[in-house]
């Protein structure tokens, strides 16, 4: 069977005309296609779904398991009928144009419209009718691909400045009204599809792949830098060492080609989320489908369709996509999966396991014989947290003991899993674990040693959580740690400390929270030293109970106020920790890691710079972050001429903050970027009117 780029080769690229008619043929074939599938009413819904507008199907499959208000069809009608013989002209006018047959559509033509028409004793159902119509149309797409493209009437014959033309004449207002811009016949013969597809060919094998995984992303979304770089792990397209370096090299080469573009935010500096715009999705949607990455329906929405691709995605029940592929296709093999993508179901559990009933299968058995996949992503990946998600129970989870090639785990902000099973254990391959947000999570299991290659772990937000096993401190290659728990815990001496993690040489980002008022002690402060690798550092306290007993007047720093002002959610949730007895331990050689680039603080409690938070200690600081608690200032008395090296400093919630802006300038004369935020006593400031200053 010729492939469809075989179809078009003979064609010259030069003759206009010709090219016209093609691209003209096959619009009216896709629009009939389209017409006819549409005319077939959908099931009306149930919480098992409905019926999807594309995936692969089974023309046979007579399924006696379709939801009781899927009926049968008849196609008796005159109209349909005529509709159906178009199709069959259409595509007959369209095999002329190209002069060559087109074995496999033919095939499928004939299959379809001969059963179509042998419908009238209602041998089928509306839902197997529009799977069969869905099946053609994905034949249709598959042909757009490679339909030649008429040559660009633009003068420049800088690609640089062709490419970059199309952006400035794009309209928002436009795009937002062409849901099926890419199959507009106009757009397919447009610079902007022509210009793309070059872009697109001049990228390497790695930038093409990467730049596909971001079709995944719905029209309009704006999507985190973090979700791009933990898919390419995932995926295999970026490892360590370097990860983070690479992957930005990735997003700017992919920004400079203009299939991306940066979304700043006014309190950043630099952009760390992405959007694409709809016109590019267009092509790039294309582009994915063509290489088999991904399936979408006529509307470029994401479908599954397993005759495609190894990549599924769950869908909410509307969408129903997932359902097709389980319930009519039996031979489905999970085997040959390599990414299971939650894109929007808040149940995610419940659905999988209504939907594998179809086939008298279970959850648990069918993740077990998913042994090839690389990607498992159940949880929330939207920049918003606002989508909600929660399982039923954690039974599911057992069914990850077979996956030894699993790379990306993420379960972010799934609610009601209390505790991983064992089976998580036996990731051996597992690159990142993203727990973030598991808001019920009370416990790691101990035999989390295992994950010898894991390089990421974020269990951040997890308020329950009570400690951290031991064996975190035997995974050598962990580079980012987020949640680490300090305080008064539970597990005592059983759980994982400061000095456990020495001995992790790669570790670059650690974040910490901390129910003690007196972190870092002394040997804590020589724990953190030791870490010589760390580039960025995060700091959470927890705020003052009414019962936690004062700090001694005479300490360093002693402040002897109030209540502690908390300013962001996780720290109001650590406030239900009761703050241990304070110690004086603050001696002058003590200090953070001397390379430390980055540094957050939450809810500082002290009133002045402690003894390891002033400049001559932290030389390489570069930014620094200080959100709520008791500081009323950064110039230490005993070293107020201390300058620092900072360049980006952010201030959020620090009611007592009171440091002129001369001072500060002094302090900080290296200063390019400056955010104020909820600081009452900094009305002097020349920030705008959002509370950001940027040096001129």
């Amino acid at each position: 069977m010729s492939s469809y780029k075989e179809l078009f080769s003979q064609i010259n690229p030069d003759e206009t005309s010709a090219i016209e008619n093609i691209i003209d043929a096959y619009v009216t074939l896709l629009g009939h296609v389209s017409k006819v599938k549409h005319s077939i009413p959908k099931c009306s819904g149930n919480n098992n779904g409905a019926s999807s507008s594309s995936g692969s199907s089974n023309f046979n499959n007579r399924n006696s398991h379709a939801p009781n208000n899927d009926y049968a069809f008849t196609c008796n009608q005159p109209e349909k009928l005529q509709d159906l013989n178009q199709i069959r002209d259409d595509f007959r006018c369209l095999q002329q144009l190209v002069k060559k047959p087109i074995k496999n559509f033919e095939h499928d033509v004939n299959d379809i419209i001969n059963k179509l028409e042998q419908t009238t004793s209602g041998s089928f159902t509306t839902k197997q009718v529009r799977a069969m119509l869905s099946a053609l149309e994905n034949h249709v797409m598959k042909l757009r691909f490679h339909i030649p493209s008429l040559p660009s009437d633009m003068a420049s014959t800088s690609s640089d400045v062709r490419r970059y033309t199309w952006k400035k004449q794009s309209n928002s207002v436009v795009d937002e009204k062409l849901p099926i811009l890419h199959m507009n016949h106009k757009f397919l013969r447009s610079s902007v599809f022509t210009e793309l597809q070059e872009a697109f060919e001049e990228l390497n094998t790695k930038l093409k792949h990467c730049l596909l995984c971001f079709a995944v992303v719905p029209e309009n979304e704006i999507v985190k830098r973090r979700l791009l770089i933990d898919w390419w792990v995932g995926e295999r397209l970026v490892d360590s060492p370097a990860t983070e370096e690479v992957a930005d090299e990735i997003l700017m080469e992919l920004m400079a080609k203009g299939f991306i573009e940066p979304v700043k935010q006014r309190h950043k500096l630099v952009a760390d989320r992405f959007k694409m715009q709809p016109r590019v999705r267009c092509v790039v949607i294309m582009l994915a489908q063509d290489a088999g990455l991904f399936d979408y329906d006529f509307n470029g929405n994401p479908t599954a369709n397993s005759s495609l691709c190894s990549r599924l995605f769950l869908l909410k029940a509307e969408d129903g996509s997932l359902e097709q592929i389980l319930s009519s296709s039996r031979n489905f093999d999970p085997e040959k999966l390599q990414t299971l993508f939650n894109f929007n179901e808040p149940f995610p559990d419940w659905r999988l396991e209504s939907l594998l009933k179809v086939n008298n299968d279970n959850i648990v058995d069918w993740f077990s014989k998913m042994k090839n996949v690389n990607v498992l992503y159940l949880g929330r990946w939207q920049s918003s947290g606002e989508h909600h998600i929660e399982v039923e129970s954690i039974d599911f989870l057992k069914g990850l003991m077979n996956m030894k090639y699993l790379r990306l785990l993420s379960l972010q902000g799934i609610s009601r899993i209390n505790e991983l099973p064992k089976s998580v254990c036996k990731l051996t391959n597992l690159r990142i674990l993203d727990l973030k947000a598991c808001h019920n999570l009370e416990e790691l299991p101990d035999g989390v040693d295992l994950l010898r290659q894991l390089t990421r772990l974020d269990i951040s937000e997890c308020y329950l959580l009570d400690g951290i096993p031991k064996g975190l401190a035997h995974l050598s290659k962990l580079e980012v740690l987020k949640g680490f728990l300090i305080g008064n815990l539970k597990s005592g001496g059983r759980s994982c400390t400061l000095e456990d993690l020495i001995g992790l040489e790669r570790l670059s980002n650690l974040s910490i929270n901390t129910s003690s008022r007196d972190f870092p002690t002394e040997e804590e402060l020589h724990a953190l030293s030791k870490l010589e690798a760390l580039r960025k550092l995060g700091i959470a306290w927890g705020m003052k109970q009414e019962n936690a007993v004062p700090k001694p007047a005479g300490t360093a720093n002693s402040d002897n106020s109030g209540q502690y002002a908390g300013a962001s959610r996780p720290t109001r949730r650590l406030s239900k920790r009761i703050l241990s007895l304070p110690k004086t331990r603050d001696p002058e050689t003590l200090e953070l890691p001397t390379k430390l680039e980055k540094l957050k603080l939450q809810c500082l409690p002290h009133r002045l710079s402690p003894n390891w938070l002033i400049p001559r200690k932290l030389k390489s600081l570069k930014k620094l972050y200080i959100r709520g608690g008791e500081l009323e200032s950064l110039v230490q008395t005993q070293k107020g001429n201390d300058e620092w090296t900072v360049k980006i400093l952010h201030l959020k919630y620090l009611d007592k903050f009171n440091m002129d802006w001369e001072a500060l300038h002094k302090s900080f004369p290296n200063l390019i970027f400056l955010e104020k935020f909820k600081c009452g006593n900094l009305t002097s400031y020349r920030c705008d009117s959002y509370g950001v200053w940027q040096k001129p």
